[in-house]
């Protein structure tokens, strides 16, 4: 996976194609046609997630077992999560996420990957230092997207809670285990992405941000 890596232009049209992707789809949800631009997130999460990594340099074993474990690890907890109540509290995810087993969405999983690349990649751009602060500043970047998505993502038949608001238990075990997840990440990919990983960021925070202010 180092073909793509190191290449500008291809680059330059991820960050732009993304950033189309994304407009349209917030304008999409806000207008007449929203039942449409919803049905295709689960399709905009996996694309996005294939040009983060066409864009990663990728090409060790170590770091795709990586991406593997952290896929792998973040469905089970969603299972245990989904089906016994552990961890997060007492949710259930709505239809807009996609093809399910045992009532998580599959796209759920690339979504673990997906946010631990791009919160990994930017912590270990913007933090000196030791390793360990890299981590914890990623897994506060992850809780903070998570306190976003959390205000639009019943709205959009996305997840929802049984009790409002959200219990705090569901943000301690997302940075708990944004912490796990995210030592993986750095143990295993040594060669981090930061321009897409950034624009990817930067989309989340406004996607959300947005959606927040005017669904």
């Amino acid at each position: 996976m180092t073909g793509l890596s190191n290449n500008k232009e291809f680059l330059r049209m991820s960050i732009f194609f993304l950033w189309l992707i994304n407009i349209s789809g917030f304008f999409g949800m806000l207008s007449d046609q929203n039942e449409f631009f919803l049905s295709t997130t689960p399709y905009v999460l996996s694309l996005t997630l294939l040009l983060l990594i066409l864009n990663h340099d990728l090409s060790s074993k170590k770091s795709k077992i990586g991406l593997m474990l952290i896929f792998l690890f973040g469905l089970i907890v969603e299972l245990l999560g989904v089906n016994y109540g552990l961890f997060f509290g007492d949710y259930s995810y709505g239809a807009n996420l996609g093809s399910k087993i045992y009532g998580v969405p599959y796209v759920i999983g690339f979504n673990w990957v997906l946010l631990i690349i791009a919160t990994g990649s930017v912590s270990d751009k913007l933090i000196k230092g030791k390793e360990i602060y890299k981590i914890i500043f990623a897994s506060f970047l992850m809780v903070l997207i998570d306190l976003l998505m959390e205000k639009s993502a019943p709205k959009l038949d996305f997840w929802e809670f049984v009790i409002s608001p959200v219990p705090f238990s569901n943000y301690l075990w997302w940075f708990i285990f944004s912490l796990c997840f995210q030592y993986i990440f750095f143990k295993t990919v040594k060669t981090k992405e930061y321009n897409l990983s950034s624009n990817i960021l930067v989309i989340q925070f406004i996607f959300f941000g947005m959606l927040a202010v005017f669904l």
